[in-house]
């Protein structure tokens, strides 16, 4: 749900800068500002690149942080922008840059052996998939060693940070500032178009690292240490690892059960996602079963596989959400389903299922593979379906590079079922499996489903994989009951008051209730403390509390809730994908760079930019882009890309504006630091009041920026540029 710290740093005014009439006093040679821009122009595309490949790297080895809300991101920003602020770093940080790159990356490529991979999160007011089962420990114990370990990363981090941060000051501070600036947006956006084609091309991490350190080279050339540690560091990553894949999402892991005698292939594979129990793909063919009856996996999955055609006896065309390796796919060909419209977002997922799934329901000529996100294809497809199954559809806290929502997240919320039973037929039927037991989620699940049908869903605990649960809405939910599972429609019933539906504008399936976990909240406050701290005694807090300053301070936290806004509506509306979300934060850069561009050759005034600004974002509360469902795709793109990104652009021109005229950058980034920062924590209110907390954050603390420009003209003894 957030943006980039180095392109953050760029778009909210991360960048050092000159006094104007000195820049064109002394302009810079042509040759050797070009040169210059192309280190800064690397030296962005480093900072990027290396925030990325540790938010995706560090959320699969060390699960928790999947689950604390955007802190590796807030990190890496806090790193590069306090870099940036103190140039060069200092001589003691770059002795220890070798031994804090060289221990971070250890710790999250050994995560598993170091017992790392499933920390305990305390508090229980959040559900936590795979976690560490230690009974035997202290509930002070467990509280202590999580808090050591995430702080302890996330001081790595913000070290590690600091020297990329610093190579780009270094590099701004050498360039006329509009230039550099626009040179280090360009980089932000080369950076997570190139690890963006990566993840997609399935590369794993020793390839990551290998172009990261690569394009680190020239800046560390005379600092032999750091070269070799740069080098054991891709040996160390590149270690084999059999039967693991890296899709765009996940560590994907499969094992083979062995041989039985007498059957050709492997009756059942387990599959696992970032280190997580995902599911099972397990040979449910007459021939097996009637052969070896008692054989498990087998004989535990036969029965919720096939309980949707004990209610459906004439499938017809049935469409399955989190289609997975197949599992549901086959029990519709066994049952004679005239088609089936299979969707997976993970494309490794399904290649596994079409190479290795024992009955290889993918290679059917009635089956039609749709690797897209659920939301997504519910608003694309036109077709009606006689049973739409949702798999055990689950991302086990998949968090991209993009955002910190989880994917499922908007899968199970009241307007995805809405979509879901628009694609119904008459007399169809919706059949939902999920692994939640006897927790809240059952609980917010069956409200929701409610809330979608009108209707209470008929429940079953079917105690699939230990805790499985069945929903049935549609034609089937008045069937005849089911006697071999126990049903819980009537327990969930009367929970049903005081359970929170999920919805698209508080979608969080996971959280016990409106609240912000413990979990995040005993890391974030030591955090900012901590945070507020190291750029008092580097920068000197107590001296930035001027309008400019403040200005900057709100330019910074404001935009990081525009960005977050931007990418959850725009997810809604066309799936969250990568191509979405890259897409997305490539429009944003693209429009700063658009914006840095026309201020350096037609200064706009701020007020201009304002109104605008404030008019979208409004509009933006008011409107959502949900509406534009009803137009054409090409038109629906265009639509939101002039809602998402007008703002951006807008913003860019009241900062490019203000960063023109900076007369301390070092104080101007600073401020602007502890902005971005603050605004990466308010993100998450969502937790509290839902994302349409965003638009009414991003509007309150633009205004104060824009309070703070006006204050400043009317109180500053300085003479005033006319088109300020």
């Amino acid at each position: 749900m957030t943006h980039h710290a180095s392109s953050d740093a760029a778009l909210s005014g991360a960048g050092p800068s000159q006094d104007a009439g000195s820049r064109q006093a002394f302009p810079l040679p042509r040759e050797w500002s070009r040169r210059q821009l192309l280190k800064l122009f690397l030296a962005s595309f480093l900072a990027l690149y290396f925030e990325l490949v540790i938010i995706r790297y560090l959320s699969t080895e060390i699960r928790v942080f999947a689950y604390l809300q955007n802190l590796p991101l807030i990190a890496s920003f806090l790193g590069i922008g306090l870099g940036m602020v103190i140039g060069r770093p200092p001589r003691a940080l770059a002795r220890v840059f070798p031994f804090v790159t060289a221990v971070l990356f250890l710790l999250i490529t050994f995560a598993a052996p170091l017992r790392l991979t499933h920390l305990p999160m305390p508090g229980g007011d959040y559900l936590v998939w795979g976690g560490l089962k230690v009974a035997d420990l202290p509930p002070v114990v467990l509280f202590l060693q999580f808090f050591a370990i995430v702080m302890g990363v996330v001081a790595l981090i913000v070290a590690f940070f600091v020297e990329l941060g610093g190579i780009v000051g270094e590099q701004l501070a050498k360039v006329s500032p509009l230039p550099g600036y626009g040179t280090n947006l360009a980089g932000s956006l080369a950076g997570i178009l190139a690890f963006t084609l990566l993840a997609f091309a399935g590369f794993p991490p020793a390839v990551w690292l290998f172009i990261g350190f690569l394009v680190a080279t020239p800046f560390f050339l005379s600092r032999r240490l750091a070269l070799v540690v740069f080098g054991l560091l891709v040996a160390a990553t590149a270690r084999p690892m059999p039967d693991t894949f890296w899709s765009p999402y996940y560590r994907v892991s499969l094992y083979t059960y062995p041989l039985v005698s007498g059957w050709p292939h492997p009756w059942a594979y387990h599959v696992d996602v970032n280190h997580d129990y995902h599911q099972k793909m397990v040979d449910l063919s007459p021939s097996f079963i009637e052969r070896f009856p008692g054989m498990e996996p087998n004989r535990s999955a036969l029965p919720t596989y096939e309980l949707p055609y004990r209610l459906v006896e004439e499938p017809g065309d049935v469409l399955v959400v989190g289609a997975g390796t197949g599992n549901d796919v086959a029990a519709a060909l066994r049952h004679g389903a005239r088609h089936v419209d299979a969707v997976e977002i993970d494309p490794v997922i399904v290649k596994l299922g079409r190479k290795y799934h024992p009955e290889h329901p993918y290679d059917s000529p009635l089956v039609t593979v749709h690797v897209n996100d659920a939301r997504a294809f519910f608003k694309k497809t036109r077709k009606k379906y006689d049973l739409v199954v949702f798999g055990y559809l689950d991302s086990h806290t998949m968090v991209s590079s993009y955002t910190s929502l989880r994917l499922d997240n908007y899968v199970y919320t009241l307007q995805s079922f809405r979509e879901a039973r628009r694609l119904l037929k008459e007399d169809g039927t919706l059949f939902v499996s999920f692994a939640s037991g006897q927790s809240f989620v059952t609980a917010r699940l069956f409200a929701t489903l409610r809330g979608a049908f009108g209707t209470p869903p008929r429940a079953y605990f079917t105690g699939y994989d230990s805790a499985g649960v069945v929903f049935v809405e549609g034609k089937a939910r008045d069937s005849l009951a089911l006697t071999d599972f126990p049903e819980i429609t009537r327990q969930l019933q009367s929970a049903e008051e005081t359970t929170l539906p999920a919805t698209d504008q508080w979608p969080f399936l996971y959280l016990k209730s409106r609240t912000i976990p413990l979990a995040i909240l005993v890391i974030l406050v030591p955090f900012l403390w901590c945070s507020t701290m190291l750029l008092h005694h580097t920068v000197n807090l107590a001296r930035f509390a001027t309008s400019r300053n403040l200005h900057f301070f709100f330019l910074g936290a404001g935009f990081l809730l525009l960005e977050t806004k931007g990418i959850t509506e725009v997810s809604l509306l066309f799936g969250s994908t990568w191509i979405v979300n890259a897409v997305v934060i490539g429009a944003f850069l693209a429009m700063g760079i658009l914006a840095n561009t026309l201020v350096m050759f037609r200064p706009i005034a701020r007020r201009t930019a304002y109104v605008p600004l404030f008019v979208l974002i409004g509009l933006g509360m008011f409107f959502p882009l949900a509406y534009l469902d009803l137009l054409p795709a090409a038109a629906k793109v265009l639509a939101a890309g002039i809602f998402v990104g007008l703002p951006v652009f807008f913003s860019g021109l009241v900062f490019s504006r203000s960063f023109r005229d900076v007369a301390d950058p070092a104080q101007a980034l600073g401020v602007n630091l502890l902005g971005c920062v603050v605004g990466g924590t308010l993100e998450n209110t969502v937790m509290l009041a839902g994302t349409p907390v965003l638009g009414a954050l991003a509007v309150l603390l633009y205004a104060l920026s824009a309070v703070c420009v006006i204050s400043r003209r009317d109180g500053s003894r300085e003479a005033q540029p006319a088109n300020a």
